[in-house]
């Protein structure tokens, strides 16, 4: 549908000019799905050094916590940049808690991911992944 405007009435005349209905609301951008809900779609659940997912490796991620190793991080903030979450934590690694830190967690796949703690970063695959999609928290 289509709106008109009138311009110009000059000498008699009348220029009109049109210009597109702003779309119904059902056509509207998708909002955008907070941090913690990507979180949770993306990142949540286990991954391994592989898709067997060996216990020497494996992650554990919820968007309250990150298992990494021996470290063990609870998420203070999420924010998401594109595919990115940026998770502000506060980390405990064999009983002394560390300073705040931000880890990096990218997409790279359906069923790859990669952490970076600001000096390491590591790739993880989903577990039992074999090209699904990355599972949901489990």
């Amino acid at each position: 549908m289509l709106t008109r405007f009138v311009i110009s009435a000059a000498a008699g005349g009348l220029l009109v000019a049109c210009a597109p209905d702003a779309p119904p609301a059902s056509e509207a951008a998708p909002e955008a799905a907070s941090p913690r809900a990507y979180f949770e779609q993306t990142f949540s659940g286990r991954w391994g050094m592989d898709a067997s997912c060996a216990e020497e490796g494996l992650f554990r991620l919820g968007p309250d916590r990150l298992e990494l190793y021996e470290r063990s991080c609870d998420v203070l903030a999420l924010e998401r940049d594109g595919d990115r979450i940026a998770a502000r934590t506060q980390c405990a690694e064999e009983g002394q808690r560390m300073a705040e830190n931000t880890h990096i967690l990218s997409r790279v796949s359906d069923s790859e991911i990669t952490v970076s703690d600001g000096h390491y970063e590591w790739t993880r695959h989903a577990c039992g992944a074999t090209g699904a999609q990355t599972q949901g928290a489990q």
